[in-house]
């Protein structure tokens, strides 16, 4: 992501100036204020400056807010946000005609890829098509 793209945002300039003020931090709730904390961290790791690791976390929060505000969501943990991930990942590698090379990346065997690709096929459905007004719930 380019460092422009979060230039000039009011709302998360006015955020990034006081997130250290301690009233700000008490009137977050603790789970967004550390969210961000851990997000910075990851992206320091990955030798981002702080100015920039700092926004890019609270664009990272922003987004998840928008997507899971209101509503309380299991996130997985370990081998199983593990294995999520690496789902997703093949699905948005898989091109057709790269079946050797994702067996290679992932150190799984044809039938295995297969399989993920149509758990994410079923997944992919579901976000892009809404449930229709038929079945027992119709008067």
């Amino acid at each position: 992501m380019q460092s422009d793209m979060l230039e000039g945002d009011p709302l998360l300039d006015d955020l990034l100036e006081h997130l250290d003020d301690p009233e700000i931090r008490h009137a977050w709730p603790q789970l967004l204020s550390d969210l961000v904390a851990v997000i910075e961290h990851d992206y320091r790791a990955l030798r981002l400056d702080a100015d920039q690791a700092r926004r890019l976390a609270m664009v990272a929060v922003r987004a998840v807010s928008r997507y899971a505000g209101g509503r309380q969501i299991y996130i997985p943990v370990g081998e199983q946000l593990d294995r999520a991930l690496r789902d997703r990942e093949i699905w948005e590698r898989w091109r057709g005609s790269n079946m050797s090379e994702l067996c290679r990346d992932y150190g799984l065997t044809e039938r295995q890829i297969y399989d993920i690709l149509r758990r994410q096929r079923a997944l992919a459905r579901r976000r892009h098509q809404r449930d229709l007004p038929f079945g027992e719930d119709r008067a």
